[in-house]
């Protein structure tokens, strides 16, 4: 029996889910001797160049009308390259479970905000229940935010201004994962393929992770073959198929029932990282926590319910 197109899109949603928030527990352990600039580079520029003569040679169209939606293309580019950057410089400044929480949360936000600004791939809240989980989440957002610029979190490498900046970055960086998401949703509706935007995504991507190895921004001591080798293939994993379940759920329902899907990671990773036993976090950190995860899991089971109705009506 075939699975309904919501189904479809649920376990791609949750496949992405497990995946990135396994990467984000355990993969910096194995990769912190590793330029994350030239593993990026390698990771997302392989399997993106692979597929790119792939097409190329079977599926020439594609790249054609990828082409024939520049806007959609830059849009889609920039979103992504924006997103990694100012993510990773939100890790650097405050504390990474703030940051994630924050980028997280902002993804279903900005993804309903952007119905005010014309987005026809947007979507507006379909339940009470997905409204009231998005508005505490944007409580617990504010609450993170808050307690990050007035020194309650856990730790902030530096002072208020650091703080503040760390903030308005995994702020960003979460609007710019939305922007991406709805971009990705624009070229789906004009017949561009998951594999296609796999490979549509990461140009501007690539050139800047490439600047940035030569630069040596994130230079480390020198990694042995084998070591870079196992990093990449890891990477390929929980990194670059991850993208790629992200890819495939968007093609099959709307920009808002993956981000509020996406939304639950932090959850997922503070269970991994208790089992794990090597995090703590402050107490106004965990509180903020706490109302995000409660947030989180409302605005999922609204989710859940509006993926049903649609199972429902078709």
């Amino acid at each position: 029996m075939r699975l309904s197109l919501p189904a479809q899109a649920l376990i791609w949603c949750f496949l992405f889910l497990i995946l990135d928030s396994v990467q984000a527990v355990f993969l910096g352990g194995v990769l912190q001797s590793v330029d994350s600039f030239l593993l990026a580079g390698l990771v997302f520029g392989l399997p993106a160049l692979t597929l790119f003569f792939w097409l190329l040679f079977t599926n020439p169209g594609q790249i054609s009308l990828t082409l024939r939606h520049p806007s959609a293309l830059l849009g889609l580019n920039i979103s992504t390259a924006g997103a990694w950057i100012t993510y990773l410089l939100a890790v650097q400044r405050i504390e990474p479970a703030v940051a994630f929480a924050v980028f997280s949360g902002l993804i279903p936000l900005t993804t309903v905000f952007a119905t005010r600004l014309g987005f026809a791939e947007a979507t507006v809240s379909r339940n009470a229940i997905e409204r009231l989980g998005l508005g505490v989440i944007a409580l617990a957002v504010a609450w993170l935010a808050g307690i990050t610029i007035f020194g309650y979190s856990g730790f902030v490498r530096g002072g208020p201004a650091v703080a503040f900046t760390g903030i308005a970055l995994a702020v960003l960086s979460g609007a710019l994962i939305s922007f991406m998401l709805l971009y990705s949703k624009r070229l789906h509706g004009v017949g561009v393929a998951p594999s296609t935007q796999f490979v549509a995504r990461f140009p501007l991507f690539l050139v800047l992770a490439l600047l940035g190895a030569l630069a040596g921004v994130d230079a480390k001591s020198a990694v042995a073959p084998g070591d870079l080798v196992r990093a990449v293939l890891i990477g390929f994993v929980v990194l670059a198929f991850a993208i790629y379940a992200v890819q495939r759920a968007v093609s099959l329902t709307s920009s808002l029932t993956v981000a509020s899907i996406a939304a639950t990671a932090p959850l997922l990773i503070f269970i991994l990282q208790r089992i794990e036993g090597r995090v703590m976090y402050s107490d106004m950190t965990m509180a903020g926590l706490v109302i995000y995860f409660s947030g989180a899991l409302v605005a999922a089971l609204g989710t859940s319910k509006a993926l049903s109705d649609e199972t429902g009506r078709s």
